[in-house]
């Protein structure tokens, strides 16, 4: 019995950490230094305008988090921020957090074969609004982002920016 036991509880965590290591390795991708230049559009929640960020991206000593300083110039308004990248095996869920000088929020991204969604919901004069980002690899040094909201459950969805990221 004992064994059996014993087996069981190998087996299991051999299971979980071969799924961390596949989902934590996905976000690999991200590896590197970046230079993302963007046009934002004037929408209901954004404001025309120009957009740069350099994000320079490295693994946390032990594999587990991607981790990635950022600077960003907004309409020529520079800001700092650095982005946390998880993946937790149990769930299935990668994780993403953000902090800045002014705080922090994290939430569950998606991430399937080219494209990396991030998803954002909030209330607004009693509509529910949804901004997507999704990040769409073209290839290992190149993807396409666009940032998206919609106010009507998906029906329809209004650019709010958009642009492209090389690795340098």
């Amino acid at each position: 019995m004992k064994q059996v036991v014993l087996f069981f509880a190998v087996a299991c965590c051999a299971t979980v950490v071969a799924a961390r290591a596949a989902g934590v390795d996905d976000l690999g991708r991200f590896l590197g230094t970046w230079t993302s230049p963007g046009t934002l559009y004037d929408t209901a929640y954004s404001k025309a305008g120009t957009a740069t960020a350099t994000n320079t991206c490295a693994w946390s000593s032990d594999h587990v988090f991607m981790i990635c300083q950022q600077s960003i110039t907004l309409n020529g308004k520079l800001s700092h921020a650095i982005s946390i990248y998880t993946y937790d095996a149990v769930k299935s869920q990668y994780h993403f957090f953000n902090v800045g000088p002014d705080g922090g929020d994290g939430s569950i991204i998606s991430v399937v074969g080219d494209t990396v969604t991030y998803s954002n919901s909030f209330t607004d004069k009693g509509k529910q609004v949804t901004i997507l980002t999704l990040n769409v690899w073209e290839s290992p040094t190149l993807y396409r982002w666009r940032t998206e909201y919609t106010t009507d459950s998906g029906k329809t969805w209004t650019l709010m920016a958009s642009g492209t990221s090389q690795r340098q």
